[in-house]
Order: structure tokens, then C-alpha cells, then sequence
């Protein structure tokens, strides 16, 4: 049972995964794209269709002195068919003496009580507001936009009538990327890791324990309903609108196009999320941590190992306030894609 409780600290709101493994700098966009009036969804666009074996793009270096930093980036949602080739990674982990994750792993302890009182928690958080299906909790208009994207993505899925608006949200993302031929979840980090396994490669993966788990999940359950509607519709307009981009950046990291990547404008859902779930100063003091410890991880590692390979999401590495940025900022030399 606590391989289930351990993810459902990190996966049981969307908006608390969204800040763990990635960051907020796209809140004006999302903030906007949440408020303004939708005529509408589209009409369902054809599947995003990217088979076979892709390389993703290239890395960049780091360089400090004689010492190397090698940063994969990824992004989310990516083609649900396609296959990656790891190969520039396996070339690399030749030569590297560890790599470091693009997330920290979760801790709860071992207290047998603690875990039961989490599951409890888990399966309270799990209940929507006053046990009201999700006709009733939404405004009449936002939930309109709703049912017209759970029927033209996902005509058979009832479920999400029964859940509370975030997590409302999150099946609603999935079903819609499953619809599109994206997918939520992407493999090139587990991918990374089984492969610095079969090269004995240590993985520097902080843990980030969490002192008081069952607090954490009383504070998520706790969020207001004004936020958890507010992720909703920013999520809703998002698939409304921003779909074709999505398919199209997942298309360019699949073949390499980072220049694409650049290019291709990104509306992001995660400001109103975020904003919903951070009312608990705890949730963001552990946002926080879980955003600070990779830049940490990866300057001690660079300071200590000639060569070293980390992963970190494309959001948080590009742009003039980019992790990428902030190592140049620092005296690095950077050079990529």
C-alpha cells in the first residue's frame, strides 16, 4: 500500500504534480488564456501520428573548466507512438559519472500509523466538494465547455461527473491528449535511468522528504472552490484552444527541431493550478523545494564530476529567465541546440 500512498502525494492533485515537475514561469499566459471568453471547442482535429524511433533534440553542455554538464530536455505532452532512440545518451553515459533526475523522489518515513492516516487523507481528497457531482459545483457555462470536450474526446467516460474540479481536470487532460495522440505521461526520463542502471551509473536524486504528508493532503483538500474551478477552466480553455500547438511542439521534439520548439507559441495551464493549491504556505515551501533542489543537484554535480547528465523539462531550461539563463548568468559556458 505505500508505493500507492507515496504517489498519491505527487499525483493525486494535478496542480501540485504541475509545480513539482515544472515551473511557473508561464503564469501571465495562463492566467490570461484562463480568463477570457471560449465560443467553444473545435471540432476534434485528426491524430497526431509520430511513429517509429526519434532521437529527440540534441543536448546541451555545460562546461565548467574540464567539467561537463550534459541537460536533455523534454517536454509534456509527447506522441503516445512514438518510440525514443537514446542513443546520444548511451554515447554520453559512457564517459558520465552520474545523472541527475529532473524531479526529487518523495519520502513519507515508515511509521506504519503515519501511512494509514495518509491513506485516509488520500481517500478524503479523492471526494468532491460537499459530495456534489460536477454539474453542481461548476457554473453552468464552464461546465457546458466541459461536457462538450468529454463528448467529442471521451463520450464513454463518466467518471469525471463524480470527481472534484481539479481532478475533474486532470482526466479531462488525459482523455483528450489519449483523443489527440499525445501522451501525458512520457518515458524519456524512466528511460534515462534504466539506462544509467545498465551502465552503473549513479543517480543523484535527492529525496524530498515530506515531514507531514497528512497535513499536505488536509491543505490540498482544503483548497477553495473559486481555485479549484479557476484550474478547471484555465485547463479547459487550454484544450480548447491550444491543442494543434501542443501536437506541433510534441512533433518537433520528436525530430530535434528545437528552433521549432522556440517558435511555437505555449499556453500553460498550471498558473491557476498552482495558484488553487498554494494557499497552504506548507504546499509552497514544498513547491519550492522541489523547484530549487534540481539546480542545486546539478551545480554540486558539475562541480564534482567531469562529466554528468541530467533531464529537466524544456519550460524550465528556455527562455531569458530559463535554467539555462541562470547558468550562463552564473559563468558557465552554454552551448546547445
Amino acid at each position: 500500500m505505500r508505493s500507492r500512498i507515496r504517489s498519491s502525494i505527487s499525483l493525486s492533485s494535478m496542480a501540485l504534480t504541475a509545480a513539482l515537475l515544472g515551473s511557473a514561469t508561464d503564469a501571465p499566459a495562463a492566467a490570461g488564456l484562463a480568463q477570457e471568453p471560449r465560443a467553444g471547442p473545435p471540432e476534434p482535429m485528426a491524430e497526431l501520428v509520430v511513429e517509429g524511433r526519434h532521437e529527440g533534440p540534441r543536448m546541451w553542455s555545460v562546461r565548467s573548466g574540464e567539467h561537463t554538464l550534459w541537460i536533455l530536455g523534454t517536454i509534456s505532452p509527447l506522441p503516445k507512438k512514438m518510440v525514443w532512440q537514446p542513443g546520444a545518451v548511451e554515447e554520453a553515459l559512457k564517459q558520465t559519472q552520474e545523472v541527475v533526475p529532473a524531479w526529487p523522489s518523495y519520502g513519507i518515513g515508515a511509521n506504519p500509523i503515519t501511512a494509514l492516516r495518509v491513506y485516509i487523507a488520500w481517500r478524503h481528497l479523492q471526494k468532491p466538494p460537499d459530495s456534489l457531482p460536477l454539474r453542481a459545483t461548476l457554473p453552468p457555462a464552464l461546465y457546458a465547455r466541459v461536457e462538450a470536450l468529454r463528448l467529442r474526446y471521451a463520450p464513454h467516460d463518466t467518471k469525471i461527473e463524480q470527481m472534484r474540479p481539479m481532478l475533474a481536470a486532470r482526466e479531462l487532460l488525459t482523455k483528450v491528449f489519449d483523443a489527440a495522440g499525445l501522451a501525458l505521461h512520457n518515458e524519456v526520463q524512466q528511460e534515462v535511468l534504466r539506462l544509467a542502471a545498465r551502465h552503473g551509473v549513479r543517480v543523484h536524486q535527492d529525496k524530498l522528504r515530506i515531514e507531514d504528508p497528512v497535513d499536505v493532503l488536509k491543505d490540498v483538500s482544503a483548497t477553495p472552490l473559486a481555485g479549484e474551478v479557476a484550474c478547471l477552466d484555465a485547463v479547459v480553455a487550454l484544450l480548447e484552444t491550444d491543442l494543434a500547438n501542443m501536437q506541433a511542439r510534441a512533433r518537433a521534439w520528436a525530430l530535434g527541431d528545437v528552433d521549432a520548439l522556440r517558435q511555437i507559441p505555449h499556453a500553460d495551464d498550471r498558473a491557476a493550478c498552482i495558484a488553487a493549491v498554494s494557499t497552504s504556505e506548507r504546499v509552497r515551501n514544498l513547491i519550492a523545494r522541489a523547484q530549487d533542489d534540481w539546480l542545486i543537484a546539478v551545480t554540486d554535480s558539475l562541480a564534482r564530476n567531469r562529466e554528468t547528465l541530467a533531464v529537466q523539462s524544456m519550460d524550465r531550461l528556455l527562455g531569458e529567465h530559463g535554467t539555462l539563463a541562470t547558468l550562463r548568468a552564473r559563468g558557465y559556458q552554454v552551448e546547445g541546440p
